[in-house]
């Protein structure tokens, strides 16, 4: 019996019986992640691919396995490392975003800062060094450097006993670091005096010592740790192997001044407090050595997210009391040397006060005031209608705590003026405290209200064409924008904006900015609907408006793909500071008039409040229900009016209805049956029906026998089918076969990958001008499409074509000559072809542009017959009715 389970889900087992005995068998080594190529293997698994990931909590018949410590060797294992972003560090609704090598926040509006805890920090009235945090939009609260004390840490302070706080209200704790110490790895030992405040949580879960790495994994987890929890003192530390364990009895609360004792000699760790016995305690496995190099940290940590520390090591909150008279040793032998010398101080150390002293004695807080003392910072509480640092001045205009309190509907932002206040409205929303619900067909911007609508990103790497109908109001602002990151400093981005009255695209790459400007200025009257199209194919630029074309004369080169992340903004961008500097000319502003058609890489945008992905203060062009693409087909809009002023009525042309006339009148009343598709033909004033596969017929009324063994395309045809063995797939060796017979010039025969990015892998095959056509792309369209001139392979004659790419090396055999034997890539950048199990076969779900999906290399669908279809060395040739779907493809009566 064989038994499997996946994340405490449901046992799956599978028995077999057996009728004559078996004897036991030795089993050798266990390999994690792949096997040794120079070992035997069962012809079962030899072409299984390693695994890609991270392992750990091994166990064998319920033995842990500590993996990295117990291994009897490996090659090119990485430290499996938790990112940090996965600790969701950023606040206030901020996005993490990380790399190989360090993490940053992407912060929203009115916050700042490397977790975006900043927001009246911007101009920070903190000095020394303080870090800055805000206690509202407008005000700031000062969290002192180690020696500094007051409202904005102007005041020294001599600390001889320091005093901790635990964590303030932001999720800071008081702390002070000391210089690494690079001798603890046979031995060390401390021994310090605490006092604790005077509160119940002083006791709980609190950390009072901390030294060690911050990786997880194969590296190593190293550290030392000292804190209490639920009234004991704890001592942890581990080696790489595991973590040892120490806690003492419970805590004398009678006694004033606590006399802690800890350490550890190789393996072997002990605790000592008070008058209590001696607790020893010993770490797992065989390693025998502390490879710490960090600081020393007393009190609490300097980017306080218990996350950061590794397993094992972590405490809730900072400690609170008071922590002195610390000395450490690395020999048993050894003198007790004070942590810090020979200065005496720490290299750093943020909110920490002296032992029995209050800052709040140099702070008197007005009008009922608080003061609150976090160590050696202090801020004053303020009562109801009252706010400032001494809580001298009334609330704002745009607080809640105003009277009356500000009218901006729930959603909207109360932006304070000098005479009161406005409401930033959010999208679908307006009137004067964006109360008024709003529909929009064709939205309408306004630079001075900082409007702008957002869609979610797509796929612009290796190509970016842009299309949008606007008019405008104003000779300056933004139409498009799109960048790698929402700052100043994004290196990679994509605007078109209004210059002076002319248009101009600009955009990088990596290797500096590009400008196109338009020839002509456009009409600000707002009279005029102008058609932009800007883009770019690798690092060559197009600017075209209203049919007078400027391009890129660069013939220097550079990088090729734009590597953006943001959503794409039109009218403006949420914050305009976060506008790339380079992304114009002048200081960016809004832009003001009306955008009726937005299309981005083929994709028609739904310009409305359902069809963005947010926005602000963006009205309607007219303000009627008619839109620019309202009624189709030149259908013609006309608002009603009344009471439900949301309405419109279509007036269509002749050959269309419906109530958007999106509805040929030929399919009206037509008989296709079985969930086929009605498609007009408008020549001769007819229908057609195009059938699902697996039917047939002039209404698809006929079923398709068991078997389709050779498939008739017409040009308007696909075929999707989902490989079932693609997870047994050896990606770095894919080989396809088949037969052809085509009826036209022009056509693709097959994509095999997902085709939903630019970037997805691909072995693309088709016709081109009559001759063979393919195209692969291992993940960033490194070769050129290969073209087979010699001969012609139209029309109505068979051909065979067998096609192999093993690593980047492609054969190509047309019948029995190969007629292609290339490297793609010799540089092996990339080796698989990871096409995700998918084939389309003749074309694309009908709804997609053959031109868009493949960039230009296909223009058409396939009009021909295909059989004998092979993937890899299957025996059996595909049977197409099972695993797929597609429209159009019948059973051909070759």
């Amino acid at each position: 019996m064989i038994e499997i389970a996946v994340d405490n889900g449901t046992v799956k087992h599978q028995e077999e019986s057996l009728f004559q005995p078996v004897s036991e068998v030795a089993l050798g080594p266990i390999f994690l992640g792949d096997v040794p190529s120079h070992r035997d293997q069962p012809a079962s698994t030899r072409e299984v691919t390693g695994f890609v990931g991270c392992i750990r909590e091994l166990q064998v018949n319920n033995k842990d396995i500590y993996i990295a410590g117990e291994a009897m060797g490996g090659r090119n294992i990485q430290n499996c490392d938790t990112p940090v972003c996965q600790h969701l560090p950023c606040r206030n609704g901020g996005t993490c975003v990380s790399d190989a090598e360090d993490w940053f926040c992407e912060c929203p509006p009115l916050y700042s800062g490397r977790l975006c805890q900043f927001t009246a920090c911007e101009w920070s009235p903190c000095g020394h060094g303080a870090t800055c945090i805000p206690k509202s939009h407008q005000e700031a609260v000062c969290l002192c450097p180690y020696g500094r004390q007051g409202l904005l840490c102007d005041d020294a302070i001599n600390i001889t006993r320091a005093r901790f706080s635990g964590n303030d209200e932001s999720g800071y704790t008081s702390f002070t670091a000391y210089s690494s110490i690079p001798s603890l790895s046979g031995y060390y030992e401390f021994q310090l005096k605490l006092t604790f405040a005077d509160n119940a949580s002083a006791l709980k879960d609190n950390l009072i010592l901390f030294s060690g790495q911050k990786g997880q994994g194969v590296d190593g987890d190293d550290f030392l740790v000292l804190g209490v929890r639920n009234g004991r003192i704890v001592h942890k530390f581990n080696l790489g192997s595991g973590v040892g364990t120490m806690i003492s009895d419970r805590m004398n609360r009678e006694i004033d001044i606590h006399t802690v004792n800890f350490g550890r000699s190789r393996r072997t760790g002990w605790l000592k407090v008070d008058g209590q016995r001696n607790r020893t305690g010993s770490s797992p496995g065989h390693l025998a050595g502390l490879n710490v190099l960090s600081q020393v940290f007393v009190g609490g940590y300097n980017e306080y997210t218990p996350e950061l520390l590794p397993l094992g090591s972590r405490f809730r909150n900072g400690f609170q009391g008071c922590i002195f008279d610390l000395e450490f040793r690395t020999r048993r032998d050894g003198k007790f040397i004070a942590l810090g010398k020979p200065e005496g101080h720490p290299n750093s150390g943020r909110s920490v006060g002296q032992c029995g002293v209050t800052p709040c004695t140099l702070v008197t807080c007005r009008n009922g005031g608080t003061c609150v003392d976090s160590g050696s910072s202090v801020y004053c509480q303020c009562p109801f209608g009252w706010k400032g640092a001494l809580c001298s001045e009334t609330v704002s205009v745009c607080d809640a705590e105003h009277r009356p309190p500000p009218l901006c509907a729930h959603g909207s932002t109360c932006i304070p003026l000098p005479d009161g206040y406005t409401c930033l409205c959010p999208l679908g929303t307006g009137g004067l405290h964006c109360q008024q619900a709003m529909a929009i067909s064709d939205p309408f911007f306004s630079g001075n209200q900082s409007s702008w609508m957002s869609f979610p990103p797509v796929s612009i790497r290796h190509r970016t064409d842009l299309r949008l109908q606007f008019q405008t109001l104003s000779p300056e602002g933004i139409l498009f924008y799109t960048a790698q990151h929402l700052s100043a400093r994004a290196r990679d981005f994509f605007c078109v904006s209004l210059t002076s009255g002319f248009v101009q695209l600009r955009y990088n790459l990596g290797s500096g900015t590009k400008v196109l400007q338009s020839t002509n200025r456009v009409d600000t009257s707002g009279g005029t609907w102008h058609t932009v199209r800007a883009g770019r194919k690798g690092h060559q630029g197009y600017l075209v408006l209203d049919g007078l074309e400027v391009k890129q004369n660069d013939t220097e080169g550079g990088m090729s793909t734009l590597d953006v992340a943001t959503d794409l903004f039109v009218g403006g961008v949420s914050d305009l500071s976060s506008i790339s500097t380079f992304a114009v000319e002048n200081e960016p502003v809004g832009f003001t008039g009306g955008v009726r058609e937005l299309v981005l890489n083929g994709l028609d945008f739904d310009l409305t409040e359902t069809g963005a992905l947010g926005g602000a203060n963006v009205g309607d062009w007219d303000g009627t229900a008619c839109g620019y693409k309202v009624c189709q087909n030149g259908g013609r809009c006309s608002a009603l009016s009344g009471v439900d002023s949301d309405t419109f009525t279509c007036t269509c042309s002749p050959l269309w209805t419906g109530p958007v006339c999106n509805q040929s009148v030929y399919c009206v009343n037509n008989l296709c049956q079985h969930e086929s598709l009605c498609f007009s033909t408008l020549v001769t004033g007819s229908y057609d029906c195009f059938c699902p596969l697996g039917w047939e017929g002039r209404y698809c009324d006929k079923q398709v026998g068991l078997s389709m063994t050779t498939l008739k395309f017409v040009g308007k045809s696909y075929l999707k089918y989902r490989d079932p063995k693609f997870n047994t797939r050896n990606l770095r060796y894919t080989q396809v076969s088949f037969n052809f017979t085509a009826r036209g010039n022009e056509g693709l025969i097959l994509w095999m990958g997902r085709a939903e990015h630019d970037d997805d892998d691909y072995l693309a095959v088709g016709l081109q001008a009559g001759h063979l056509n393919i195209a692969v792309n291992l993940g960033e369209r490194l070769s050129l499409p290969l073209t087979f001139r010699n001969v012609t392979l139209c029309c109505d004659k068979w051909h065979y074509l067998s096609i192999s790419l093993n690593s980047t090396l492609i054969q190509v055999f047309l019948g029995d000559e190969r007629v292609l034997f290339e490297d793609v890539d010799p540089f092996e950048r990339y080796v698989a072809m990871n096409y995700g199990g998918l084939l389309y076969f003749g074309g694309f779900e009908l709804h997609r542009n053959i031109s868009i999906v493949t960039s230009g290399l296909f223009t058409k669908g396939f009009a021909g017959d295909l059989k004998d279809v092979r993937l890899y060395q299957d025996p059996r040739q595909l049977q197409f009715l099972q695993n797929s779907e597609g429209f159009n493809v019948y059973k051909s009566n070759e």
